[in-house]
């Protein structure tokens, strides 16, 4: 095999397999060394900001990511007391994938005899300290500098991190990651004369590993409820039901023909939704073909699927008038950052609004009705108007807009639900919505492709937030499976749960499954409408305190209380929403470790971490977890703290678990 087919497999097999110096980046230059001698190689890395250092040995071939930019390669090989015995040509790279080959002049060339001698590291708290002895053959002339070198314990690349005058021979390397790295000196002289001598490795003791393990005791109120549960569940889950289509066009050209390819196909128009390409449509009377045989129809031209109705989310299962709920999400917390600001709008999509049952700092905007086609946004169901209390309790200082998709029967159209997404969201084609909201929150589901091409282009034209039920079935959710819309990537699916004799637990009905992103309690009733609307009065919040939409999601879900197994599952997805810490943006775990002699050392850890390594000097130490909730200089009050003392260190490695509840006094 010839060496062009070696070195093309060599980054064939590089790419897949991620042997790389950084794994991420497959985009890999290949350098070659041509040439004798075939021991003692070194491979020199010169870039604008960075130098490093390979040692090769007889490696003939090594890949790198490079970095876009200028970058001087050049190879070199010593003999068995440090000299350099051959030296290739600098080749030049510019990043990305390429080849570059470099051969070997096997020629004496002059190196300096200035070594550094008995290079010691020592393990101090707060880093690593390196010393060493100047070792000269013979006295040097031309001045020159001590270079300090790294490279990762197992790693192969030194990198060049300092320098030092001729007459400082030690150097402090700061922070926790010191210890993860093996250092050496070398001598550069000035000038071009001669070139540096190899690098002098440091030896000393070995540091230790500590393992910290931490997680959250959560305290919830205990709740007190009346389920009406022998009524509510005597029904069954809604049937999915349609009476109409939607048509989708599957290009430009064909949604300008719309009228003729529908009547070629027996279909009337009933409605038409343009930013979409797609129609409302029914069978003529003297069609061919039954509604259910259209429900399937697709040419290249057109597909057809159902105007599914979609249902409230919502039990109807009374609970009692106590807001347990508030307290399991930490509002009355919140509520001590913010009660929310009129400038933020919440757009509920849903049966409709009666203005005279919410508290008068709620605005209530003009919306429109598209079951009926008018600007009566009424409630003749009830459901939308205790989605709307619902979000008032979490968010009492709030402009909602009423956008009518349900009727007085709790169902709607699809093709209504999505053209009140278009409307709330700013983007309807002829209704003019003067008061885009930042915030949709639906209570409600069904399965349409319509709703996802709305999804999308909401997603793509705006900021706008879309919060949904994860869906509710009465006999009791027991497949994976969410709701629609909530179930597209693009919405924040919200799923119920309910007081366990353990703490929260998903409430029976809760759909759950892939694309579940938080939990959250009902309100005044059972259903994931009243979790999702709960939900989305955080999210209000949250914007009121200046998160930016981008964060709304990312900070929720950061901070969520973690509930059944470690990290993101099915049940409950990254867990119960905790409006405290997401109103107050608190993302972040602070480990404090003490020597109790050198003072303490800090890290930072993000909340959905439950563990950290640390590489340390032998020693004992006192650990601290600390999450601070309240922003004082110390644990008080509500903040979330837990210590261990005496935690020894020895060569070798110690573990220790931390359980942080929350601080009562």
């Amino acid at each position: 095999m010839n060496r062009k087919v070696i070195i093309c497999l060599l980054i064939l097999s590089l790419s897949l397999t991620g042997c790389t110096w950084t794994r991420t980046d497959p985009v890999l230059t290949v350098v070659e060394i041509l040439g004798e001698p075939v021991e003692g190689r070194e491979l020199w890395i010169l870039g604008e900001n960075s130098t490093y250092l390979v040692e090769l040995g007889s490696d003939a071939l090594f890949s790198l990511p490079l970095a876009p930019g200028i970058w001087k390669l050049q190879a070199a090989a010593r003999d068995a007391i440090g000299n350099v015995v051959a030296l290739s040509e600098t080749g030049t790279a510019s990043g990305g994938r390429q080849v570059l080959s470099l051969t070997l002049d096997k020629t004496l060339v002059p190196t300096t005899e200035v070594q550094a001698g008995k290079v010691l590291h020592s393990l101090l708290f707060g880093g690593v300290e390196l010393a060493w002895q100047a070792v000269e053959v013979t006295s040097h002339q031309g001045g020159g500098r001590w270079e300090i070198w790294r490279r990762p314990r197992e790693g192969r690349i030194w990198e060049k991190i300092g320098e030092t005058a001729p007459t400082e021979t030690n150097y402090f390397m700061a922070g926790l990651d010191a210890f993860r790295h093996v250092y050496a000196v070398r001598w550069a002289p000035s000038g071009k004369d001669k070139l540096p001598g190899p690098l002098q490795i440091s030896t000393g003791a070995a540091s230790g590993v500590l393992e910290i393990e931490w997680d959250f005791e959560h305290t919830f109120p205990p709740v007190e409820r009346s389920y009406l549960r022998a009524q509510s569940l005597a029904g069954e889950t809604p049937q999915p039901a349609y009476y109409d289509l939607i048509a989708h066009f599957k290009t430009e050209e064909a949604f300008a023909l719309r009228e003729e390819i529908l009547s070629s196909l027996g279909l009337r128009l009933k409605e038409e939704i343009c930013s979409l390409a797609a129609a409302v449509v029914e069978p003529e009377p003297d069609s061919a073909l039954s509604l259910e045989e259209l429900s399937t129809y697709h040419d290249q031209n057109v597909f057809l699927e159902p105007n599914w109705i979609l249902q409230a989310s919502a039990q109807g299962n009374l609970l009692s008038n106590l807001p347990w709920y508030l307290d399991y999400l930490r509002i009355p917390a919140a509520h001590t950052v913010t009660w929310g600001d009129q400038a933020i709008r919440i757009a509920v999509l849903d049966s409709g609004l009666d203005e005279y049952r919410l508290p008068a700092s709620v605005k209530v905007l003009p919306g429109y009705n598209f079951v009926q086609k008018n600007f009566n946004t009424a409630d003749d169901y009830g459901h939308g108007t205790n989605v709307a209390l619902t979000i008032s309790e979490v968010m009492p200082v709030v402009s909602l807009l009423p956008v009518k998709v349900l009727s007085a029967q709790g169902g709607g159209f699809a093709s209504d639900v999505s053209q009140g997404m278009l409307y709330a969201a700013g983007l309807h084609d002829s209704l003019h919505n003067p008061y885009p909201c930042q915030i949709i929150n639906l209570s409600l589901g069904a399965s349409s492709i319509l709703l996802q091409k709305a999804v999308r282009q909401i997603t793509a034209n705006t900021d706008v937030i879309l919060l949904a039920a994860a869906g509710n079935t009465k006999a009791g959710a027991t497949e994976p499976g969410l709701f629609y819309p909530a179930a597209f990537s693009e919405v924040i699916a919200v799923g119920a749960i309910e007081p366990g004799p353990e703490g929260p637990e998903r409430a029976y009905y809760s759909h759950f499954g892939p694309n579940l992103d938080l939990v959250a309690p009902p309100s005044f009733e059972d259903g994931t409408s009243f979790a999702v609307a709960l939900v989305s009065g955080v999210a209000g919040l949250m914007l009121a305190e200046g998160i930016s939409p981008e964060d709304i999601r990312p900070t929720l879900t950061a901070t969520a209380i973690d509930l059944g197994l470690p990290g993101w599952d099915e049940e409950y997805g990254h867990g119960l929403v905790n409006a405290e810490w997401a109103v107050k943006g608190i993302t972040e775990l602070t480990l404090i470790l003490s020597d109790h002699r050198e003072g303490s050392l800090e890290r930072k850890m993000p909340l959905e971490a439950d563990a950290q390594s640390l590489d340390l000097p032998p020693g004992e130490y006192k650990v601290q977890a600390w999450v601070n909730v309240q922003g004082g200089v110390e644990p008080e009050k509500g903040d979330y703290y837990a210590s261990a003392d005496a935690v020894v260190l020895e060569n070798g490695r110690a573990k220790v678990r931390l359980t942080l509840p929350e601080l009562r006094e």
